[in-house]
């Protein structure tokens, strides 16, 4: 390094630099402005504060703060036994893992090896870091009762999960979240284990066929989470709504939840009859009909529909209001129209039937240049596999022995084509509710509120935000616990977007904004040290008084 003097409009400026060579000759690598004669001169003489370390600071305090606010922090230690011993508890080692996980997806391991780096130390009075088998052993605690069955097998026991999360729900309504709208969906993640509990071969949203799949049914209140359910990929969507609902039902009644003014929302996934009978003894109901179900309404043509109100960006939506008779019910139905939409699914469409056709003629082609033949079983399953599930309908599939071999053959029916094509761009939702309890509009912004759910499924497997891939944990107790875990990650994520919602961030502008939130310990001319902010933009400034972050600076 060396200093370098530059020269602009007859005042001289003091660099820092370093060069270093390259093939082309030396080239400038590193700089840093040091100032005027002038500035330098004032610097040397009168030094301001010495900063001594720089703190990430932002995104940990907001997320303590937040744990505090939904009460996760205390009913975690609530229903949990307290350590007798100076440290940690074992509701501050759970959270810890969730701030942890929140940070980046680290195992057990890497979290230790991060807490005293982060900046945990100063915001949470606590001593030495935990090794990650004590990370581990406290997270089995979660759902191991500490009982086995005659064979051995560990007994897990819920009850601890669904205390917190009623616990937080109770909070959180108490903060002012209206219960309109209860939101219900599920996913799942493929994960490396074995077959086991939690592990299990099932449909993989994902595309993973290949790998055991663990699943997550989700209830969000709004787009805050909680009620999660977790089980193993096998089971089907509407066996598992109606274990979460009858769970969510017992919740409502403890809280003294008034459900005549609530109304769930779900996908078609679950719809049954028994499923709505459910719902419909204790709530109102606002879901979509399938393809399959709706056929007689979707022909309708968008020239007889008319606006309803616009999507997020200013499009158009149009409806038609009449009704449906199924699943033992008649319904109120309204069947919706988006140009935007239409061109999505046109696009898929031409897209999926170009390489299902084309790859059935390749596979054709190469068994008449005497290609080795497969099994019939075999060749079915990967038309199977080739197929989208919600196309199966549309193409005419299957194998034919010919000259010795085994020939998959697949056709579009023009009649299946069209009848698909009449239905691009159009859902049918239906509703027990009459118009005067809720208008078509409300009846469409109802279920558009249900895509959230869906972002809060995008979130848990973004590695930016929240990600419960990869599982780096193998007992039945830790993988649901780690899962659950998880889901009150993004429930803390989700209350503070809605704390800090009059910014108008997503929740990756929010985490960007709060992971550049930085503090400084500086000891001043008189020798004492403190904690400063450092600069910040104007993003941060908003986040950081919208979520009140200074009075959570250490003094």
């Amino acid at each position: 390094m060396h200093f370098e003097w530059r020269s602009s409009r007859g005042n001289r400026y003091l660099y820092i630099v370093e060069n270093h060579w390259t093939p082309q000759g030396p080239r400038r690598k590193w700089q840093l402005y040091v100032g005027t004669a002038e500035s330098l001169h004032r610097r040397l003489t009168r030094p301001g504060p010495l900063q001594l370390r720089s703190y990430p600071f932002g995104k940990m305090a907001a997320l303590l703060q937040a744990a505090q606010d939904t009460g996760l922090l205390a009913a975690l230690e609530r229903h949990l036994p307290r350590r007798q011993q100076e440290g940690l508890s074992v509701g501050q080692y759970l959270l810890l893992q969730i701030l942890g996980r929140i940070e980046r997806p680290m195992s057990r391991e890497q979290m230790a090896q991060w807490l005293p780096a982060s900046a945990l130390p100063l915001l949470w009075a606590q001593r030495g870091a935990p090794s990650g088998e004590t990370l581990r052993r406290y997270l089995r605690r979660l759902l191991d009762s500490g009982r086995s069955s005659d064979d051995g097998t560990p007994i897990l026991s819920r009850a601890i999960l669904r205390q917190v999360e009623e616990d937080v729900f109770r909070t959180l309504m108490a903060c002012g979240i209206p219960p309109k709208y209860l939101l219900f969906d599920t996913t799942n993640f493929y994960t490396y284990h074995a077959e086991r509990r939690f592990s299990q071969k099932g449909h993989s949203k994902e595309r993973r066929a290949d790998k055991n799949l663990t699943g997550l049914g989700l209830v969000t209140l709004g787009a805050i989470p909680v009620l999660s359910e977790i089980y193993a990929g096998n089971e089907t969507d509407p066996k598992v709504f109606a274990r979460v609902f009858e769970a969510l039902l017992v919740r409502l009644e403890r809280l003294e939840v008034d459900t005549e003014a609530m109304a769930l929302v779900f996908d078609r996934g679950v719809n049954s009859t028994k499923n709505f009978d459910e719902v419909l003894g204790a709530m109102h109901v606002i879901a979509a009909l399938n393809r399959q179900d709706a056929r007689t309404l979707l022909g309708l043509p968008p020239s007889e529909m008319h606006p309803l109100c616009t999507d997020g960006e200013g499009r158009l939506i149009l409806g038609f209001p009449t009704h449906w008779r199924g699943f033992g019910h008649t319904w109120r139905a309204l069947i919706v129209y988006r140009v935007a939409t239409a061109h999505h699914q046109q696009v898929r469409w031409e897209k999926t039937k170009e390489k299902v056709l084309g790859q059935v003629a390749r596979w054709r082609e190469g068994l008449a240049h005497g290609a080795p033949g497969k099994s019939q079983k075999a060749l079915l399953r990967k038309l199977v596999e080739l197929v989208p599930r919600d196309y199966h309908g549309i193409f005419d599939y299957g194998v034919e022995r010919r000259e010795g071999k085994f020939w998959p053959y697949c056709t579009v029916p023009p009649e299946a084509e069209d009848r698909l094509r009449s239905s691009f761009g159009k859902t049918t939702l239906i509703t027990d509710l009459g118009p005067e309890a809720l208008s078509d509009e409300e009846l469409v912004r109802g279920y558009v509120a249900r895509w959230e759910i869906e972002e809060d499924f995008k979130w848990l497997k973004d590695r930016f935000v929240l990600s419960v891939k990869p599982v780096w944990l193998w007992h039945d107790a830790a993988v649901a616990g780690h899962v659950f875990l998880c889901v009150m990650g993004l429930m803390l994520l989700r209350y503070l977007q809605w704390e800090a919602r009059e910014v108008g961030l997503s929740m990756r502008e929010l985490l960007e904004a709060l992971e550049s939130i930085r503090v400084a310990a500086v000891r001043n001319d008189g020798g004492k040290a403190e904690l400063v902010v450092e600069q910040m933009t104007r993003r941060q400034a908003r986040v950081f008084a919208a979520l009140k972050l200074g009075e959570l600076i250490p003094g």
